[in-house]
């Protein structure tokens, strides 16, 4: 099983650890004991085999590229009952042989990388058969039917290599699809999406805290998390910047309406704040009685805090000033400050790398908005070389002295 392997076995037992210690069995000296006994075996384990996992899915994706490319040179001349044949049956030897190597004769790794490479030709099959039906290859359904056929595998072989793939798709299926969401397109119109992947990202991350309740899923966990942060982070993104805002305080006053929106937009807002709410609720019920209020209360936050930060988007985009840029500057701000002291508070040190990376993209960003209109252009680039060393050295500096106020162990995942 992918889950047999010796790194998934020292990531279960860390988490069995952390769940002794947090139920009262093992007292915390008791708990570092044993994880430093088998920390340099696992350690060394876990990069080899991560070095396997990612040969084999390096290997696996360019083998995959390398199919598609050659049956689209020569799909035209291929006769079509043998295209279906070759895209239908092609599938399922490609998983069943990833399967054969994974779970009958112990190669997991690379099994699990055919079957990844199974996932990718899947989703060239579905175009591909679309191609032959004369379906355009960015028709808005094709995605999202990729997505359906490949999220269960993730689960069912725990991978997640395939789950990231999966995450990839669902965000590819939502930019398809919200084709479909506005009907008239313009600069401002555009914006409208914004909410939309913002709490999209917010389900994300409440998908991932409710995972974190459960032994099968747990592995799973923290790569919906930074997923969810980077995608609502990536939401927010272009509302920080001026000439934006400056395009759209014109085109939207008086404008922009909801019926410019059709129906399926706000079935897709309805949905994900539902699922949101659901997940992050079921996940603080998770916990146990004593440590419920006390562990899910970042977590019920940050969830709140993008919903409420997408529902107020839409009247700020509506009826919002040149100004409003400085307004998402902040709530960049106070969101990585809050990951912060998320990370901080509740041990958890990819927290604190994703919010140092955000804060640094957001401030090299605003100074190359603004500085090369206020500097030369050879002089705005000295003084940004100068920004960048010092302010890696800065942030890295602060990164490893919160990083080391953080004990070795989590205290859940």
């Amino acid at each position: 099983m992918p889950d047999g392997s010796d790194g998934c076995f020292s990531r279960r037992m860390h988490a069995e650890i952390t769940q002794w210690q947090a139920d009262g069995i093992i007292t915390a000296e008791q708990a570092a004991a044993i994880r430093q006994r088998y920390a340099p075996a696992a350690a060394g384990s876990a990069i080899g085999n991560r070095t396997v996992s990612v040969i084999a899915i390096m290997g696996a994706a360019l083998i995959g590229a390398g199919i598609i490319a050659f049956i689209a040179a020569n799909w035209p001349r291929i006769d079509t009952l043998a295209r279906l044949a070759l895209l239908i049956v092609g599938t399922p030897i490609i998983y069943a042989a990833g399967w054969a190597l994974a779970y009958h004769y112990g190669y997991v790794r690379i099994g699990t990388a055919v079957i990844l490479l199974g996932a990718i030709a899947f989703g060239a099959a579905i175009h591909l058969i679309a191609q032959t039906y004369h379906l355009p290859v960015d028709h808005p359904n094709l995605v999202p039917l990729w997505f359906l056929g490949v999220v269960p595998l993730a689960y069912i072989i725990r991978s997640r290599a395939v789950l990231a793939l999966s995450i990839a798709l669902l965000l590819a299926a939502a930019g398809f699809r919200s084709q479909q969401w506005v009907l008239e397109i313009s600069d401002a119109s555009l914006m409208l999406l914004v909410p939309v992947f913002l709490l999209l990202g917010a389900a994300l991350f409440a998908a991932g805290r409710l995972q974190a309740r459960f032994t099968y899923t747990r592995p799973f966990a923290r790569m919906l998390d930074i997923a969810g942060l980077l995608v609502a982070a990536a939401a927010i993104y272009p509302l920080t910047y001026h000439f934006l805002w400056e395009e759209i305080a014109v085109e939207t006053r008086g404008t922009i309406g909801t019926d410019i929106l059709a129906a399926e937009y706000w079935a897709v807002v309805g949905a994900t704040i539902a699922l949101s709410i659901v997940a992050v609720g079921v996940a603080a019920w998770r916990l146990p009685p004593q440590r419920r209020y006390r562990q899910s209360q970042w977590e019920i936050a940050a969830v709140a805090a993008m919903v409420a930060v997408a529902v107020g988007i839409w009247p700020v985009l509506w009826y919002g000033g040149e100004w409003m840029w400085w307004a998402f500057n902040l709530v960049m701000l106070a969101a990585v400050l809050g990951m912060i002291a998320a990370g901080y508070r509740w041990n958890r040190a990819y927290l604190i790398n994703l919010a140092v990376a955000i804060f640094a993209i957001t401030l090299f960003t605003r100074y190359f908005e603004f500085g090369f209109g206020l500097l030369g252009q050879s002089l705005a680039f000295m003084v940004a070389g100068a920004i960048l060393l010092a302010g890696g050295f800065g942030l890295e500096f602060l990164r490893r002295r919160l990083l080391q106020r953080i004990p070795r162990a989590e205290t859940l995942p």
